[in-house]
């Protein structure tokens, strides 16, 4: 801008507040870079201009100066400070007139920068010290170096109660055995220091939303570990709480009438057994495993009731023959209601499990923890809080748990992988080992007669997986000893012998309840006893529904949702449809598109339970009781496979197809999904291998392992080949800040989850000369996996 610049003198003093105006040849006019100029005599005529909260750029003449928004004051003041260095003005004070307050732009003067040193350190040590302050905490926080010391009031001990029995959330009928834990809070009080801060839940991720980051959790032990397993939570256990008889384990018991014939449970054939619903597996999932192990399929259809005193009076009152009741409830039967209906004797139990289990969460320290620990094991020092509890023992080491009376010792938890993934179809798993043996180790190994790109299914003591005859004309589903790889039944039946990528089973095998569910490339599903005891019913769900088979077969898991099994035929009328678990019967089947190649996840988004998924065209969910389609989402490009599997991230859904990448969407609060996804990622675009996430990082394969900061955008923070390991497939398991993956090529890599570079942690080659496309089974340290001919037991842990 040409012209001349003039200064008014505005302020009392010598070089204080001046305006700005700039004459051009149209005229005056205000500058509309500046709000008003400030002049500093200590700073050495120090000048800042105002021009908002924007980063502002300032020409004069020859010269550009920038005024970034950032700078320490900025907002607060009012001004954005700007560094002048050889300008083409002259400033005259009010002492100081003989320019008559004006000046031309011949006319120069140097002026410095606005802050004195002084300024400048104490603005730079204003920035440095959070971060400083930020690091020794995490430093300390890493050594175990306890934030809040004991003894000392501060923030609350966290405790989240996860027992049914506990007094906030136990039934009426069960207010005989309620448990309070509020003497329990002031020992631990007494013992850390701190104030106690109890909360109640029936799930691990409720209470996450009222309370916050729990220190220690009370729950039923496989449930409190499936949970923080999601949540990728790591969990010490601490003790385990007796109860009156002084066990520490839970069971299903079955009932029946005095006058009944059955002395045991392998007399129950054809009886009517109520049970409880499916969010009580003492009384169902456990119940139905131990019929199945004694060879007694449950008369159709099957019936629950959610309480066990409505159980026991549908026996007394002839209207089932036997019932289901937790072993806690055995104190119902000295109800002078219950016994008013009869005698009743016990004729079985099921396999019983650790029940309330103390765990301490990575939030603590040792101190604390250690503190925490005493004051458990001084419960039984304290017969007024022993009461409050209902227990005869207290709290118990896990090495000293006193077996109940006339009941065997609860066995140690085991971990299984008996769908899709593994639990709930996430990927992940609490058996991800630190590191990986120096040599490869088999327990065993057998030979198959045909390949299969199905996934494996396990046990503790079964290991499922599907194969072909060499004349490819049959499918094969074998069940083999978890220990021995020894075979101990097997399901066979004919097939057509063309389709493409062979024409053996795609859909891993699903354990429930003592039986499995077997679906082949050409719709055939079976349902069979898990302890060899035949078939209970079978299907061919694209024939029974007039579907048309899919290039490459069915693909999708069967999904186990309370007492029904989904699947997707793909029909016109019956794109999805619901079987009963027990029977095979439809109970709804629900109109749309055909069928997709990948597999379908339950879960809570919006607040909504559904099930959710693709068909051929589409992303959509669906009511898991009706079939009712929810909401339906149409992906930006057309002629994607979808097959990788949705993932739940914490009620957000992460999406990844080959066409259109990785995204991520949120959910309505009445469950529709919002249609422009929240994050998206064009690295990350898979066509047969689902993503995990952990550690607030998105791990896939696609033409290489690529990492995503789920946090920051989808930003890829790399992308590694792995010596052309992950160059076509892999199958990832993550873990405590690990994952564990298995390649095509026949090699397992354990590496790091790490935001800096691929940081591969141990490799095995386990396979020569084939492939490897069945997602593998991790139980405990066994890692089952099956190459195109063989099956193995590869053992993961250093000792033998």
């Amino acid at each position: 801008m040409r012209g001349r610049t003039t200064y008014e003198e505005t302020g009392m003093r010598p070089l204080s507040k001046l305006s700005v105006r700039t004459h051009t040849a149209e005229g005056k006019a205000e500058c509309p870079l500046f709000r008003r100029a400030v002049l500093h005599p200590r700073e050495s005529l120090g000048l800042r201009l105002v021009a908002g909260s924007t980063i502002v750029w300032v020409k004069l003449r020859r010269l550009e100066t920038r005024a970034p928004a950032w700078l320490p004051g900025a907002r607060r003041r009012g001004w954005n400070g700007a560094l002048f260095r050889g300008t083409d003005v002259t400033i005259c004070s009010a002492s100081d007139r003989r320019s008559g307050g004006q000046v031309h732009s011949g006319d120069r003067i140097r002026l410095p920068m606005i802050m004195s040193w002084k300024r400048f350190c104490f603005v730079w040590i204003a920035v440095l010290v959070p971060f400083a302050l930020a690091a020794v905490w995490l430093l300390r926080l890493e050594r175990g170096i306890e934030v809040q010391p004991a003894g000392v009031p501060g923030e609350p001990l966290r405790v989240v109660v996860l027992d049914p029995l506990c007094r906030p959330l136990v039934r009426e009928e069960l207010r005989i055995v309620a448990r309070d834990y509020t003497p329990l809070g002031g020992l631990l009080e007494q013992a850390v220091g701190r104030p106690v801060a109890l909360s109640y839940g029936n799930r691990l991720a409720d209470t996450l939303h009222q309370a916050g980051s729990p220190d220690l959790i009370l729950g039923q032990e496989a449930a409190v570990l499936a949970e923080a397993a999601q949540f990728n939570e790591s969990l010490r256990p601490l003790a385990r709480l007796t109860d009156d008889r002084g066990a520490t384990d839970l069971a299903g018991v079955f009932l029946v009438r005095e006058a009944a014939a059955a002395k045991n449970i392998g007399d129950m054939d054809n009886y009517r057994i109520v049970f409880g619903p499916p969010g009580e597996p003492q009384r169902h999932a456990w119940a139905l495993a131990a019929l199945s192990q004694w060879g007694i399929a449950p008369v159709p259809p099957i019936k629950t009731v959610p309480t066990g005193r409505e159980a026991l009076q549908m026996v007394a009152q002839n209207r089932a023959d036997a019932a289901v009741l937790s072993s806690f409830a055995l104190a119902l039967l000295e109800d002078e209601d219950i016994r008013k209906l009869g005698p009743l004797r016990v004729v079985g139990r099921t396999e019983a499990q650790p029940f309330i289990t103390a765990f301490a969460t990575a939030r603590i320290g040792p101190a604390t923890e250690q503190a925490i620990t005493m004051a458990l094991l001084s419960v039984r020092d304290h017969p007024p809080v022993l009461e409050m509890l209902r227990s005869k023992a207290g709290f118990v080491p896990l090495r000293e748990e006193p077996p109940a009376k006339k009941e065997p010792p609860a066995p140690a938890p085991v971990t299984e992988w008996t769908d899709w993934r593994g639990p709930d179809r996430a990927g992940m798993s609490p058996d991800v080992p630190a590191r990986l043996p120096a040599t490869v180790k088999f327990l065993w190994k057998r030979g198959l007669t045909g390949a299969s790109p199905a996934g494996i299914a396990a046990t503790a003591t079964h290991v499922i997986v599907a194969d072909k005859n060499e004349q490819k004309d049959q499918d094969i589903w074998r069940c083999l000893d978890a220990d021995t790889g020894k075979e101990l039944w097997t399901i066979a039946y004919a097939t057509p012998t063309e389709m493409e990528f062979t024409n053996a089973p795609r859909a891993t095998p699903v354990i429930h309840g003592g039986f499995a569910y077997l679906l082949g490339a050409f719709g055939d599903l079976h349902c069979v006893s898990l302890y060899g005891n035949g078939i209970l019913w079978r299907k061919n769900i694209v024939q029974d529904f007039g579907a048309r088979l899919p290039a490459w077969g069915t693909c999708s898991t069967p999904l186990v949702v309370d007492d029904s099994l989904v699947v997707s035929p793909g029909a016109t009328e019956a794109s999805l449809a619901a079987l009963g678990l027990y029977t095979g019967e439809v109970l709804w089947k629900t109109p749309g598109a055909p069928a997709a190649y990948g597999s379908l996840i339950l879960g809570t988004f919006g607040g909504v339970r559904q099930i959710v998924g693709h068909d051929a065209e589409s992303l959509g969910g669906w009511d898991p009781n009706t079939g009712q389609r929810l909401w339906t989402l149409k992906p930006d490009k057309k002629g994607d496979y979808n097959v990788p599997t949705p993932v739940n991230i914490f009620g957000r859904l992460l999406v990844a197809t080959e066409n259109n990448g990785t995204r991520l969407h949120n959910f309505t609060p009445d469950g529709q999904i919002r249609p422009a996804p929240v994050e998206r990622s064009r690295d990350l675009a898979p066509d047969t291998a689902t993503p995990v996430v952990v550690d607030g990082l998105v791990f896939g394969c696609a033409r290489g392992l690529v990492c995503l900061d789920l946090n920051d955008g989808f930003k890829t923070l790399y992308s590694a080949q792995g010596d052309g390991a992950f160059k076509e497939h892999a199958a990832l398991i993550a873990g405590y800040g690990r994952v564990l993956a298995v390649t095509v090529g026949g090699e397992v890599i354990l590496f790091q989850a790490a935001r800096d570079a691929f940081t591969p942690i141990g490799r095995l080659r386990v396979f020569e000369g084939t492939e490897v496309w069945s997602h593998p089974a991790l139980v405990g340290d066994r890692l089952y996996l099956r190459s195109m001919n063989e099956i193995v037991c590869l053992l993961l842990s250093e000792t033998p």
